[in-house]
């Protein structure tokens, strides 16, 4: 994670500096850009989707047809997916390559003067013992100097953190903390709030462009569970870490609804198309036998 937040971190770097020190702007950027990125990953993802959603019919006759016969059920489903070109894992690479971007996100968010002011070791071990009112900086731990990065990018304005008002190294949980030191301000809870309700707006859009093909009675009652969960993860993530993480996760929950909505018109207007010209061959074949 720390090799994958070291790469990320030049590239917001960079941002940062192109855009004139605006460390939100720089965010609201990378998140556009990965998106884009991996876009491919989702068109694939959606076709996929959409594959499984086609087979569905005969997939269900299949499980009823050899209910009491489980090793010809999947045989038969084997070939019903090779038959038609369908790959029930196609969407797990997008998963696989999302879960180390949010990790690294989080490292690069909770020290970003080691990823994205690229300074040495040595001078943050400086400015955490200076933080920490501590003479000898020699007695500073690596665990020390991580855990007060954000605090000290931003109370000595090393970071431009300002964005629309809000300050990225704020993290909404402390809007309840009675220290004034550490205190949030209440609309900091606004991004763990609006993660929720995007969280379940995604999970609705899933569930309507999904066919379930595939699924046992325990991976759906799985399903069901992560479909709860996952709101509360978004939430809770965006609640407990920096605004700057919590926007990057906001940003890609609007980004990845906003893709599904486009996605999904383009490909049923594809399929719109296709009928459309299927229609129109059998009718002029229609047309020349009754000639």
């Amino acid at each position: 994670m720390g090799f994958l937040a070291s790469i990320l971190g030049r590239l917001i770097q960079l941002i940062y500096q192109i855009t004139g020190n605006n460390y939100g702007l720089s965010i609201v950027i990378f998140t556009i850009i990965t998106k884009l990125i991996l876009l491919p990953l989702n068109i694939k993802q959606a076709k996929s989707t959409e594959a499984i959603n086609k087979v569905k019919p005969q997939y269900d006759k299949i499980m009823e047809k050899y209910k009491n016969n489980k090793e010809k059920q999947a045989e038969e489903i084997t070939k019903l997916y090779a038959e038609n070109k369908v790959s029930p894992m196609g969407g797990c690479l997008l998963a696989l390559i999302q879960i180390p971007l949010i990790f690294a996100m989080f490292y690069i968010v909770k020290q970003p003067l080691t990823y994205v002011l690229n300074v040495n070791s040595e001078d943050v071990r400086i400015y955490t013992a200076e933080y920490l009112n501590v003479e000898d900086p020699s007695t500073i731990t690596d665990n020390q100097m991580k855990q007060y990065e954000i605090q000290i990018a931003k109370e000595n304005n090393l970071l431009n953190m300002n964005f629309l008002g809000l300050n990225l190294g704020d993290i909404p949980g402390n809007a309840f903390n009675q220290d004034e030191n550490q205190k949030a301000p209440m609309v900091t809870l606004i991004v763990p709030i609006l993660s929720f309700v995007l969280s379940i707006v995604q999970i609705k859009l899933n569930k309507k462009n999904s066919a379930q093909s595939g699924v046992t009675e325990e991976q759906a009652e799985m399903q069901k569970s992560m479909n709860l969960m996952m709101p509360l993860l978004s939430a809770s993530v965006s609640y407990a870490t920096p605004l700057a993480l919590g926007i990057y996760w906001l940003l890609g929950s609007v980004f990845a609804i906003f893709q599904q909505i486009v996605i999904k018109n383009i490909m049923g207007n594809s399929e719109l198309k296709k009928e459309e010209k299927s229609l129109m061959l059998n009718s002029d074949k229609g047309g020349k036998k009754d000639e």
